[in-house]
């Protein structure tokens, strides 16, 4: 009979370890301090890319750029003539959001890309900070950002979509794709673009066409990680 509440008490303790209730308990800090950690345990790292812009009313060449990343923050992008990477997607990275102090909200979860994921809103504790809110939707099996949406104080809305196909580097919390989306209106558009692009005429009567979306897709390709 002792026996038989010892098998029966080890087959509730394996059914609630493994229940979904236990791998959702969690909480929204612990999967940030994660997804941080293996952030920081980056150095340096470079990588080369490939860069296609979609700007209404803008046709933009698909460009080629190399980007390298020395710790805690220093960042360079190199571009061969010109490639064209807005401000706000280079320096919202979930690095970037996670590298300051900050308040980190359960947001409950969310289906994307077919996965249920976590959301967790982050919103920084100092003021000056550029960024207003973030919203991360966070795969808890590879425990990565899949999405954020990030709210800044002067430039709008970024949404940033990320892949992660190259297994060093996603070991490091390092993607190999990244789709950004932001309103035209909020989109800084270089003063040197004079030559590099061709900017058809707004069709006549297309009131607003401005004010529509930009989107950004990078591919990381060639990376080396120390």
């Amino acid at each position: 009979m002792i026996v038989h509440k010892i098998r029966l008490l080890c087959y509730v303790l394996v059914l609630v370890t493994f229940s979904p209730a236990a791998l959702w308990s969690a909480t929204a800090q612990d999967y940030l301090d994660q997804i941080k950690a293996k952030m920081s345990a980056v150095k340096k790292y470079s990588a080369e890319l490939r860069i296609k812009v979609d700007v209404p009313f803008l046709k933009a060449p698909e460009s080629t750029a190399s980007i390298t990343f020395e710790a805690p923050d220093k960042t360079t992008i190199d571009a061969p003539g010109f490639a064209m990477i807005p401000k706000q997607g280079a320096d919202l990275s979930a690095q970037r959001i996670l590298s300051k102090p900050y308040l980190a909200v359960d947001a409950g979860t969310d289906v994307f890309r077919g996965i249920r994921m976590r959301k967790v809103k982050i919103v920084p504790v100092d003021d000056a900070d550029d960024i207003a809110t973030a919203v991360i939707w966070i795969d808890t099996i590879s425990v990565l950002p899949m999405k954020v949406v990030t709210t800044t104080r002067t430039g709008g809305t970024v949404t940033a979509e990320l892949v992660y196909d190259v297994p060093a580097a996603r070991e490091k919390g390092l993607p190999s794709y990244v789709k950004l989306m932001m309103n035209i209106g909020n989109f800084e558009l270089p003063k040197t673009m004079t030559g590099d692009f061709e900017t058809p005429s707004p069709q006549k009567g297309a009131k607003g066409a401005q004010n529509g979306m930009a989107t950004v897709e990078i591919w990381y390709t060639k990376y080396k990680i120390q």
